[in-house]
């Protein structure tokens, strides 16, 4: 927006451009607070910024500033007519008009002296009644060599129209699937107040004249465009401005006729005097006046005044009522009058979207699954490939938005396909259980013997399978095995709960040693075992163990978990006669744990339960 500046400086007489009125320093009230933010600017120059836009029927809050000038020099820059270089020492606010119905206006301070303070600002607030382009006008008084001149400068302000899709009304519920029911909030509510009135047209082929209007069914896939109007006719007739084009009325004086010093009187239908304003002196035509009069029904009576020294005399009476828009003459008196009576139309609309609900994803299996702990199952959906979502229960399993899903916990498994409009649909739910799997078969080695733990965990239906570097040995389906491959291996032992039919392994890394036997003969271990105490058993904390042997051997105390992993390892020489070594379980989990013995070549086991 560009803005107009318009100064006239006189040197001997009192120039009032566009509106002057002298009592319009009276129009702004309750809009105090201004900001006075000016960009960079010369010391001495004429600016003022651009007012904010606003929107009819909305509240307006906005600012402008400014800088007065100091001299004539800017002045003269955008109105040659005026001399240059003059001192201005003080300029005053004197009104500020044009301003959109609804607004008031207050600045931070009325009267400036430019050689102290020349940058100011001017508030605007309250509820624009019309929309349009204002060109506001802001009248100033100034004085230069010691006489009072008076210019104008002006701005423009916009208001636009409150006209928009959503401003009148909220739908609740107004996209949806298949069918829905919308609720509807009006949003501009006449809170018990006449003039409102309203139009709904629901598209679904209803309409209501209702203020809040009742839910609406939409049960057909389509697009129902909802058209909203609220028609505002609350703020009556206002008479704004009285503009006396012309009078016959002059003061008489010498050597020549003086212009009149004019004021008006206003009457209501009864014949109340409603206004009378302060006398204007030895004014120029046109002449005006703002009254801001409410109107009511009738005929309102309107007389021209000629203030004089000795009393006063009448340069007229025009009649007009809310409604008249032409100038009145009578005689040679002739006034405009400026009435308005704004009516806020308020359209809105919206559209309420009903799509199609997509056929619901198909899995395949369909029925119940069970599965071993570790291991999976595949679900598929066969009608659907992409804008899937898959769910256990009721959580979203994030990533899984392809038609495959490889399920290896337990739970129930859905999954949602959401159609290009947004329709959504499940399908089916597959519950998928999970057996449990056996205990890990964990075994020792007995010199070249591997020997399992704890046989009463092994299921009760089992099968046994034992595995040399990962390849079954056919036939080795014991609870022990012989190892006879020179070298080491990995040893596998596999066993099946034949209930359920899942599986478990323990593995562990052996090495061949010649010097022992798979068979100890019952002689040799009965010489270690018949003298073989074990105590406390079960313990809280420390268990001893206790042989005795006949010449000095080395010893080795392996203590394994239920699941094979070593917890203690210790090796002694020993001397002939009685042994006694205490481990310590005070630190380990409650729980059945292996203890392994050897002596010599001699190896035996035993369990140890710690509470």
């Amino acid at each position: 927006m560009q803005k107009r500046l318009h100064f006239r400086f006189l040197t001997s007489t009192l120039l009032v451009l566009g509106m002057f009125f002298s009592n319009a320093i009276q129009a702004q009230s309750g809009c105090t607070g201004c900001l006075t933010s000016l960009p960079t600017l010369p010391g001495d120059t004429i600016y003022i910024s651009d007012a904010p836009d606003g929107t009819a029927n909305e509240y307006y809050d906005g600012d402008i500033s400014f800088r007065m000038p100091k001299t004539t020099t800017p002045v003269n820059a955008v109105d040659p007519g005026t001399p240059p270089g003059l001192n201005i020492s003080n300029i005053t606010i004197v009104s500020v008009v044009n301003v959109p119905p609804g607004l008031s206006w207050e600045p931070n301070q009325f009267s400036f002296n430019p050689g102290n303070n020349t940058d100011g600002c001017v508030k605007f607030c309250g509820t624009p009644l019309q929309p349009g382009y204002y060109d506001v006008q802001v009248f100033v008084t100034a004085t230069v060599l010691l006489v009072n001149q008076s210019t104008s400068f002006s701005f423009p302000m916009y208001i636009a129209p409150a006209v928009s899709s959503n401003d009148g009304f909220t739908m609740e519920n107004n996209y949806g699937c298949g069918s829905v029911t919308v609720g509807f909030e009006n949003n501009i509510p006449s809170n018990g107040d006449p003039g409102f009135t309203y139009a709904w047209d629901f598209g679904n082929g209803n309409t209501s004249n209702a203020e809040n209007p009742g839910e609406q069914t939409y049960s057909t896939p389509g697009q129902y465009e909802v058209n909203y109007e609220a028609t505002i006719d609350t703020f009556g007739y206002q008479l704004t401005t009285v503009q006396v084009l012309a009078a016959g009325c002059d003061d008489i004086g010498l050597p020549t006729s003086v212009p009149p010093d004019l004021y008006i009187k206003i009457k209501d239908p009864n014949g109340n005097l409603l206004v009378s304003t302060t006398p204007a002196s030895n004014v120029s035509f046109p002449f005006a006046v703002n009254i801001n009069l409410m109107l009511g029904d009738g005929v309102y009576e309107l007389e021209v005044r000629d203030d004089d020294t000795f009393g006063s005399e009448s340069c007229g009476y025009v009649y007009f009522d809310k409604n008249n828009t032409s100038t009145l003459v009578s005689g040679s008196l002739q006034v405009a009058t400026n009435i308005i009576h704004p009516v806020s139309t308020i359209s809105s609309k919206d559209t309420v979207f009903v799509f199609e609900v997509p056929e619901a994803p198909a899995i395949q299996p369909n029925a119940a699954q069970e599965i071993c702990t570790g291991e999976h199952t595949e679900l598929e959906i066969n009608n659907y490939v992409d804008n899937l979502q898959w769910y256990r229960d009721t959580t979203v399993l994030f990533g899984e938005t392809t038609w495959s899903l490889f399920v290896s916990g337990p739970g129930a498994y859905w999954a949602e396909y959401t159609s290009e409009d947004g329709c959504k649909s499940q399908s089916d739910v597959v519950t998928v259980g999970l057996l449990p799997l056996p205990a890990a078969p964990a075994f020792h080695s007995e010199g070249n013997e591997l020997v399992l733990n704890d046989p009463a965990l092994l299921p009760a239906s089992y099968s046994l399978q034992w595995y040399q570097d990962g390849n079954l040995l056919p036939g080795e389906t014991e609870d022990t095995y012989c190892v006879t491959t020179p070298g080491t291996s990995l040893y596998t032992l596999e066993v099946t709960d034949n209930t359920t039919g899942c599986s478990q392994v323990f593995s562990i890394g052996v090495t061949l040693d010649p010097a022992f036997n798979c068979a100890v003969s019952a002689g040799e271990l009965a010489a270690l075992e018949s003298n073989l105490i074990i105590s406390p058993n079960p313990t809280s904390d420390v268990v001893t163990v206790e042989f005795e042997t006949s010449t000095p051997e080395s010893v080795r105390l392996t203590l394994l978990d239920a699941v094979g992993r070593m917890v203690f390892d210790e090796k002694t020489q020993t001397q002939s006669g009685e042994v006694r070594h205490k481990i310590d379980l005070t630190n380990l989990s409650s729980g059945v744990y292996f203890l392994k013995i050897q002596l010599g070549n001699e190896v035996t086991g035993r369990k140890i339960v710690k509470r």
